[in-house]
């Protein structure tokens, strides 16, 4: 699998942003490095419940910050962040099961990361970048 290389076509204007969705191809990359590992093992069963957790505290914090500026869409991104968190709970149960199809999990989250970030949040990048603000 390919990893995940953040550069500046994945920025949204808002420096604690991109942060945070570098953090997020990271842990997505450490999933991909770990591979090798049983689906079930620690190893992953770990890093999908800390993808979960900074995906959740990412979201809230976009979330947040599109509601106080008025992002119009905010309705339709929630729904997106909705079916990721879904997506990702699923898989921390399926590898807990022995369930879990990696190679599958991972083309949907880099799929999903570099769709998301390009095609969903760049639409707020005039709402929230600072140098767009009033």
């Amino acid at each position: 699998m390919t990893q995940l290389i953040w550069d500046d076509s994945f920025s949204v204007g808002v420096p604690e942003l991109d942060r945070h969705h570098q953090r997020l191809a990271e842990l997505i990359n450490e999933l991909a490095a770990s591979q090798d590992k049983p689906a079930h093992s620690e190893e992953i069963v770990d890093i999908l419940s800390a993808l979960s957790d900074y995906a959740n505290y990412h979201f809230a914090h976009e979330e947040h910050l599109m509601g106080v500026r008025g992002y119009p869409d905010l309705a339709d991104h929630l729904s997106e962040h909705n079916v990721f968190c879904e997506m990702v709970a699923n898989a921390c149960y399926q590898a807990t099961c022995s369930a879990l199809d990696l190679p599958a999990l991972l083309a949907y989250l880099c799929t999903w990361w570099e769709d998301h970030i390009l095609r969903v949040d760049i639409k707020y990048k005039p709402f929230l970048a600072p140098q767009n603000r009033p």
